[in-house]
């Protein structure tokens, strides 16, 4: 048995082994230009222009359904075969000579990169993605698409070499001040900040013009029934939609008139404030070229509970920050997020990779600390997945390989959730060769469930297609079983919706039925 020194040694050795490593190019791309501008402004339109003309290379989006719209607006130009799509969840001709994916996916080399909301980069959680291809990614042609914001950090990375590409946008945004329920206009959407607000408001609105005029979009919404709802509003079939700031990150809808019903957000550790350039990536969502001539931007302040702010919404309209070059952004974008590789930790056992990845954060907060554009990135959430499947597999998580665990640790499931949580540990158990397990989690029937379990469903099922994809030979279920069950889990959230806006429900506490407001469950005596 070793002795304290030898085990000391050994973590001495182990912690010199990790590196912190910044992806190098080697090769310097042909041509490198930031499309930079406001929304609605037309890089991403012409950046893919300049893909489709080149007919090779990639799209790389932040979210799996502008990756998807991207994909679909490249097939109507090329046709099937030429263009294909790669999410954590779908696979549709990804060997094609035009790739639609996220960002994480997103290959390191090609011949033209489009790389979408480069702003990201400074994402606490999930910037490496961008960080990893500014760095080091490898093609002949690199368009850069994104806010003014990011001007600071694409010259850094790029120096010279870097040619920007300025973009106005195709309409004025005015201010139209504030705005009640009984002055919507159709193509209004309303804006508030978490599913609950959305739904509650939702329903007043329901009761006020009827159901079929009102649509909801929010993050919990299974993909395909974000499709449907937003289907509805680009047909015309819904006037008025009600949505959280996932509009914010890319989401294209005709819209004439966003109203911010709320200023303030929850934030993980409290509510506040939006943000200037969080109020401008929502705002700038209003009037579509082509669609709507002017967009305008307000608060709709006479819904009971809601006290929006119009001076954080107008904060949104006019870019103060100079981010140099005669640009103006709402921030100066300076750092993007790095995290490190299962290369980068050096680990021959899953049980040294928690105490790695801990070795890697100490060591990446002081090597970058001074560095010009990178800085190290939050992994407490790769940290909490590895430690619940430690926890789970206790002596038997040898059983995995680093590999195995590794791909848990950076998985899309959010271990503060009870349910992520036990679909986490029933993943790890069948990796370690206990079979049945995910079965449970795919449930065949899913017709009479209540809205936010069929949410939960569809959910679980996107994560269930992912592990299937990557692990076909362990996974119970199989991934058209998986992608089955999402279908059917959405099908199921688009009906419930339905009802719940022919028939919306109020915002009551759960200990005395009292009326409060939608973002909380109990009144303010109760909670108390």
């Amino acid at each position: 048995m070793p002795s304290k020194a030898a085990k000391r040694r050994q973590l001495a050795r182990e912690r010199d082994s990790i590196q912190v490593l910044i992806p190098q190019r080697v090769e310097q791309p042909i041509s490198a230009i930031a499309d930079l501008g406001p929304t609605n402004s037309g890089k991403t339109h012409d950046a893919l222009d300049f893909l489709v003309q080149e007919r090779l290379g990639t799209f790389a989006a932040p979210l799996r359904m502008l990756a998807l719209e991207g994909y679909e607006k490249i097939r109507e130009q090329v046709g099937d075969d030429m263009v294909g799509l790669r999410t954590g969840e779908e696979r549709i001709n990804p060997d094609a000579p035009i790739l639609c994916c996220t960002a994480e996916l997103a290959p390191m080399r090609g011949h033209v990169l489009v790389l979408d909301e480069v702003h990201w980069a400074a994402d606490s959680q999930r910037g490496f993605a961008w960080t990893r291809l500014l760095a080091g990614a490898e093609y002949n042609h690199l368009r850069l698409l994104g806010a003014p914001d990011a001007l600071p950090l694409l010259r850094s990375c790029f120096g010279d070499r870097l040619q920007v590409v300025s973009h106005e946008r195709l309409g004025p945004l005015t201010w139209n001040g504030a705005v009640t329920t009984s002055q919507l206009q159709p193509g209004d959407v309303i804006v508030a900040f978490s599913r609950r607000s959305v739904l509650y408001i939702a329903g007043q609105l329901a009761r006020q013009f009827g159901p079929g005029r009102v649509a909801a979009l929010y993050g919990a919404m299974p993909p395909s029934s974000r499709r449907a709802e937003l289907r509805r509003v680009r047909e015309g079939q819904a006037d008025f939609t009600v949505a959280t700031d996932v509009l914010g990150h890319g989401l294209n809808l005709p819209c004439r008139r966003i109203l911010f019903a709320e200023t303030a957000k929850f934030d993980g550790e409290g509510r506040r404030d939006l943000h200037a350039w969080e109020a401008a990536q929502i705002a700038g969502r209003a009037g579509r070229f082509g669609l709507h001539p002017e967009g305008f931007v307000g608060v709709l302040d006479d819904l009971h509970f809601f006290h929006p702010d119009p001076r954080t919404a107008k904060r949104g309209l006019t870019p103060k920050a100079d981010v140099g070059e005669g640009l103006r952004g709402f921030r100066e974008v300076t750092r993007g997020s790095l995290r490190p590789t299962l290369d980068d930790l050096n680990v021959q056992s899953p049980d040294r990779l928690t105490a790695a990845l801990s070795g890697w954060r100490d060591r990446a907060r002081k090597e970058l600390a001074g560095h010009e554009w990178v800085r190290a990135e939050d992994i407490t959430p790769l940290l909490d997945r590895a430690g619940v499947v430690g926890g789970t597999l206790r002596t038997r998580l040898n059983t995995l390989t680093v590999q195995q665990l590794w791909s848990l640790a950076i998985s899309p499931i959010d271990p503060d959730q009870d349910q992520d949580r036990a679909l986490l540990v029933a993943m790890a158990r069948t990796l370690a060769g206990h079979r049945g397990l995910l079965k449970a989690f795919a449930p065949s029937r899913v017709q009479n469930l209540p809205l936010a379990e069929a949410e939960t469903i569809a959910r679980q099922a996107s994560q269930l297609r992912w592990f299937a994809g990557l692990y076909p030979d362990h996974s119970d279920v199989s991934y058209e079983q998986a992608a089955d069950l999402e279908e059917r889990a959405a099908s199921q959230v688009t009906k419930r919706l339905k009802e719940q806006l022919r028939n919306p429900p109020g915002s009551e506490c759960r200990n005395c039925g009292r009326a409060c407001a939608p973002w909380y469950q109990y009144c303010d005596r109760c909670a108390w």
